[in-house]
């Protein structure tokens, strides 16, 4: 008798993989990118200026990206941008070969780049709820969530012993082989035409206007994404403030300060994969406050803190409560919008993730007037705020 083995893939398996793959190439580029502009031209504000070219058009293009993502096979869509990506990289590439970039033509390519990244982004989120069941939203976000966490530990040291090795053009080459991969990976999936939901036909300021007051008059969504946004501004407080905290109040070395955020990001990972594990099905909505919560009370303990280890776990429980916060947000923005409305809304969601740089400039004015521990105490208190007005939103009966 022949015995047969049949192994169930999940579709959005092969997404993941994918994607996670065309990530790693993304991110070790980037990586590279920096470490090339500041080698060729030693100067922090040029390395800057390529970072707000990249930035502009993610803001400008994520919710018309949602629009496009609503009225489209999310399928063919993203083989379509991936498929430009790898065209446009690997044409710069190859032009590479055998000279060196000059930074205009890396203001233009970072600006392209960026612009088919922003219409991207949506509808990857978008496509993810329709190729699970409903009752795996939480678990499903989480091991998305996952993917990434993982990608961001494991580039940054394939790109430190890569740039000892390649030279730019090879990175760009490299990047572009990567969104090939995800394009292949994407063909794989498999999508129940009866999940595609058929949109008629109107115009993009009407499709703007209707997302817009679908996703106002969705109360869950908004204050899900009002309230990250706030707590992310004040999370990135430590972006700006732990290095001085470290360096020069505590007088640690710059090898605690990579201790710290590897504890960060340990914390991180663990407390999205504590989501995946655990099948979350009530209360989501009070998990989601409370970790707020814990984590402006981690972030208010930081002044008193002087030794290396408890700072190390401070903010290993920081990473892992905010980890939960994040899983559960985007966990909403999976499963509560329509199909016909979904990439709207993570295009507007997409928006939001992109105002965090602004705390950037907020806490490095504050902690130029009083010192980094007082400014991570007050971020502290904002997150507190925000988990308490939590409270007073529908996110507190969400289940």
């Amino acid at each position: 008798m022949k015995a047969s083995f049949k192994v169930n893939i999940s579709p959005v398996f092969y997404l993941w993989v994918g994607q996670g793959i065309s990530s790693i190439g993304s991110m070790v580029y980037n990586i590279a990118l920096a470490w090339y502009v500041m080698k060729q031209t030693g100067s922090p504000l040029v390395m800057g200026t390529v970072l707000l070219v990249g930035m502009v058009p993610k803001i400008v293009l994520s919710i018309i990206a949602g629009i496009v993502g609503d009225k489209v096979s999310k399928k063919k869509f993203l083989i379509i941008v991936d498929l430009l990506r790898f065209t446009l990289t690997t044409a710069w590439g190859i032009s590479l070969i055998g000279r060196a970039f000059n930074l205009v033509e890396v203001y233009i390519f970072t600006f392209l780049l960026s612009m088919v990244d922003a219409v991207f982004n949506p509808v990857y989120g978008a496509l993810i709820p329709e190729l699970i069941k409903k009752d795996n939203v939480t678990r499903t976000a989480s091991i998305n969530q996952m993917v990434f966490r993982t990608v961001t530990i494991l580039a940054p040291s394939v790109a430190g012993f890569a740039i000892m090795l390649l030279n730019f053009s090879q990175f760009v080459l490299f990047n572009g082989i990567t969104f090939l991969v995800g394009a292949l990976f994407t063909s794989l999936l498999r999508i129940n035409a009866k999940l595609i939901v058929k949109i008629k036909k109107s115009n993009l300021f009407s499709d703007l206007k209707n997302g817009l007051v679908y996703f106002w008059g969705h109360k869950l969504l908004f204050w899900s994404v009002f309230l990250i946004t706030l707590a992310n501004i004040a999370v990135v407080s430590y972006n700006v403030n732990l290095v001085n905290l470290i360096q020069n109040e505590l007088q640690f070395s710059s090898n605690d300060y990579g201790v710290v955020l590897t504890f960060y990001s340990l914390g991180s990972f663990l407390g999205t994969m504590t989501l995946g594990m655990i099948k979350l099905k009530s209360r989501r909505g009070y998990v989601y406050i409370v970790s707020l919560l814990l984590g402006g009370l981690f972030y208010i303990c930081i002044p008193f803190i002087q030794g290396i280890i408890f700072l190390c776990l401070i903010f290993f429980f920081i990473g892992f409560v905010f980890a939960i916060t994040s899983t559960i947000s985007t966990a909403i923005l999976f499963a509560v919008p329509s199909e016909e409305f979904r990439s709207r809304v993570l295009g507007i969601a997409s928006i939001s993730s992109l105002l965090s740089p602004l705390g950037f400039l907020i806490w490095g004015a504050i902690g130029s007037y009083v010192s980094s521990a007082a400014a991570l105490c007050l971020a502290g208190g904002i997150i507190l705020i925000v988990g308490f007005i939590g409270f007073r939103t529908p996110i507190r009966t969400y289940n």
